[in-house]
């Protein structure tokens, strides 16, 4: 039952988005917002090849993942989702730890996290400040913001 942290191939794509999908879902979000996101919530094999992609496998199957994507000095984290079945067990403290290891031994720089607003006090249990907001706008909710939140992996 132990949580295997490994680079994402481009196979491993659609169990990828079925992740991000459903933890997404988890929250209760309107299904034409859910529809409105499902760009953003699918991996591509390309994006894969393209990224840095690493995912968590508990007895051999994938149940979560981070992506980074550089941005000049700074990294950002696109994408961290672990299968609802699986929260409250370890896998995004781990999943979190090893991103920030990652920038960590490619390039050191500040990690920025648009998140989404159920997943910040984790962000906050991870040792990340919140610095400010980006505008979010969805139907039926037009001041909707997202909170963002920076981490600097030399100090966690």
């Amino acid at each position: 039952m132990r949580l295997e942290i490994r680079r994402a191939a481009p196979d491993d794509a659609a169990r990828l988005s079925a992740i991000a999908r459903a933890a997404k879902a988890h929250w209760g979000y309107p299904s034409a917002w859910l529809g409105a996101w499902e760009p953003v919530l699918t991996i591509t094999p390309d994006y894969v090849r393209r990224e840095i992609v690493f995912v968590g496998v508990r007895d051999g199957e994938p149940i979560g993942f981070y992506a980074l994507e550089p941005r000049a000095d700074r990294w950002s984290l696109e994408h961290m989702w672990v299968d609802p079945g699986e929260h409250a067990r370890g896998a995004g403290r781990s999943l979190f730890a090893h991103a920030l290891g990652t920038v960590r031994a490619l390039r050191p720089g500040v990690v920025v996290i648009e998140s989404d607003p159920f997943a910040a006090g984790f962000y906050v249990r991870m040792g990340a400040r919140q610095t400010g907001t980006v505008a979010a706008p969805m139907d039926g909710d037009p001041d909707r913001r997202l909170p963002v939140f920076e981490i600097d992996p030399r100090e966690a």
